[in-house]
């Protein structure tokens, strides 16, 4: 039966990629929306079939991927069975699977995290390991699938580790594993197959063998590619209980830590943007005051990379001095080379700066002598890497036409100059508030005119709760001449959410609310054309008290289609999340799933 499994999350996982290489040739299509469509019609012409070909399809695709696709096959191999055709032998042999066992480690800078999950069935066990990419936004590089006997999972798990020392493993429950899994998963969905060239290859197949696991339906390496995985995968934790708070379930002492962020999940997420810079300059400060900082020939380099750095890391929700080899290259390659301008002197004097910043980093988490020696032995090649990267034609190019773009010797001005407003509103007194206000609002340039193209154009959006884990999020479209109050309704709409509270837009050209006091200017009087485009992302806050923060990111411009009727939800990720805890009208079922049709259905009443 796991040969079944397997065969038909590998054909899901193509059906995947395949949706992901035609955005990347230019198709203006959702990746994942083209994978769903394509596979209920594969279900529904395979329910139109009379073969045992067809209904073994079927059974197979009814164990793995989203539960909509399992239902879905399920219903179709019923009709098929109740026509009299054939079953096949392996699915009278299918018995209940449970977890029996979950481990977790991780290297010693928590760039990469293996679990380990163990399951049985018909008294059968076999493992499915999973390689979590905390360095990046990756989500999952790794994924490995078989047979093995459970007094193995201990060896096993050291076996498949990461390079360099490894934590010992810890046990993880149901629920812990399907909360940090979660969102692995979601990540890996929402951008795309990986590309992980900058990752060690973390377990090789001898090991495998060696520690009794039977890698069934295994021919070659391209098994462990996550692409052909996921749907398995996807199956397994729908199996585990969906409790986020049991995430945080384990001691103290059991905690996977990173950096001062538990895997599971953690306040910092949630803290504003105030206090994410006032964490930064602490840190750039304390590492300004070590000798190996003190040494260098120019302090202003120095303090420059370091904010960069600290920022970077407290955007992806983790501390400050979160850094290991991967978590660096990965800074260095995807980001620094695309978005900063640095002269060649710059240049020249960076990797002392980046050694003394990882020295620095390793100190700060305690991690002791083997972490300086780990970064002793790689830091030739991350820094190798990056000057190659920098140099590649097509980051030159990127970097003279993007508009994200920032020069390194401007990046504390161009980043920080909101904050010394911030800073001088706070220490300023009552009285001139209000004047500082209307500097603010005058500062703001005034939203342009109306694009005449905007007519007739809707908007495809992904609205994202910050901080959520695993992700809550809703893709919507949208008229392009929608108002924000519309917007702010639809979303409302899209979350279940009651309106019930004070709620702001901040954009490229001020913030926008029925919040006078604050500065606010008038939602009725811009459209999301005036505002957006495509490829700009602003901010919607709604509820001051609990600080409920959304990205709202503009992913398409599309023609209306003749006939259909907007807003109207295409996407989405988790149920409609709880606003009150303490509200027993508020209150969610435990088994409630993403239903885009029960969102469709609200979001009817507000359609034009």
């Amino acid at each position: 039966m796991l040969v079944a499994e397997m065969w038909a999350s590998r054909l899901l996982g193509q059906i995947w990629v395949t949706g992901w290489a035609d955005d990347a040739a230019g198709d203006t299509h959702d990746p994942n929306d083209v994978m769903e469509n394509q596979v209920e019609t594969f279900i529904h012409y395979l329910a139109g079939q009379s073969s045992a070909v067809a209904l073994t399809i079927l059974r197979a695709l009814a164990l793995v991927g989203e539960d909509w696709m399992r239902d879905l096959a399920t219903v179709a191999a019923r009709g098929l069975a109740g026509r009299g055709v054939p079953e096949p032998a392996w699915a009278a042999h299918s018995g209940t699977t449970e977890l029996i066992d979950a481990l977790s480690t991780t290297d010693m800078f928590g760039d990469v995290e293996v679990i380990t999950l163990v399951f049985r069935r018909a008294a059968i066990d076999h493992v499915v390991v999973v390689f979590v990419d905390h360095a990046s936004l990756a989500g999952i590089f790794k994924i490995m699938v078989g047979e093995m006997a459970a007094s193995n999972l201990t060896t096993l798990v050291t076996t498949f580790g990461p390079a360099g020392s490894l934590s010992d493993p810890i046990s993880l429950t149901a629920a812990q594993a399907r909360a940090r899994l979660d969102d692995a998963l979601d990540r890996m969905l929402d951008h795309g197959p990986p590309e992980a060239d900058y990752l060690p290859d973390a377990a090789d197949r001898d090991g495998v063998a060696q520690h009794g696991v039977d890698d069934r339906g295994s021919e070659d390496d391209e098994d462990d590619d996550p692409a052909g995985t996921w749907a398995l995968l996807r199956a397994r934790l729908d199996l585990l209980p969906d409790d986020a708070l049991a995430g945080t379930g384990a001691s103290d002492a059991d905690m996977i830590v990173i950096g001062g962020s538990d895997i599971n999940g953690s306040d910092l997420d949630l803290v504003d943007d105030r206090a994410d810079r006032v964490e930064a300059g602490r840190v750039v400060t304390r590492f300004l005051a070590t000798d190996r900082a003190k040494a260098l020939p120019d302090r202003d380099v120095a303090r420059i990379w370091a904010r960069m750095a600290a920022d970077w890391a407290l955007d992806l929700g983790r501390a400050a001095q979160h850094y290991g080899p991967l978590s660096l290259g990965y800074f260095l390659i995807t980001e620094v080379s695309q978005h900063i301008t640095i002269g060649d002197d710059d240049l020249a004097l960076l990797p002392a700066v980046i050694r003394a910043w990882a020295h620095f980093t390793a100190d700060a988490r305690g991690l002791g002598a083997i972490a300086h020696q780990q970064w002793d032995e790689q830091l030739a090649d991350v820094l190798g890497q990056f000057a190659s990267a920098y140099k590649e034609p097509g980051a030159v190019e990127h970097r003279a036409t993007c508009a994200d773009v920032i020069a390194f010797r401007l990046y504390e001005t161009e980043t920080s100059s909101e904050a010394l407003f911030d800073r001088l509103y706070a220490s300023a007194p009552a009285l001139m508030r209000g004047q500082l206000d209307a500097a603010r609002l005058a500062l703001d340039p005034p939203p342009p005119p109306p694009a005449v193209a905007a007519a007739g154009t809707v908007y495809r959006v992904k609205v994202l709760l910050r901080g959520s884990k695993p992700p809550i999020w809703r893709r919507l479209e949208i008229s392009s001449m929608s108002t924000l109050t519309d917007l702010h309704t639809v979303i409302q709409a899209a979350f279940d959410w009651n309106g019930d509270h004070l709620w702001v837009f901040t954009t490229d050209y001020g913030q926008f609310g029925y919040s006078s006091d604050l500065g606010d200017q008038d939602p009725d009087s811009v459209t999301l054309a005036q505002i957006a485009t495509e490829g700009t992302t602003f901010r919607y806050l709604f509820d001051f008290g609990d600080n409920l923060d959304h990205n709202v990111i503009v992913e398409r411009t599309l023609l209306a289609a003749a006939g259909t009727a907007y807003p109207r939800c295409v996407g989405g990720r988790q149920p409609d999340p709880v606003l009150y805890y303490f509200d027993d009208e508020d209150e969610r079922r435990t088994d409630a799933v993403f239903d885009k049709e029960l969102i469709n259905a609200r979001l009817a009443r507000l359609q034009t």
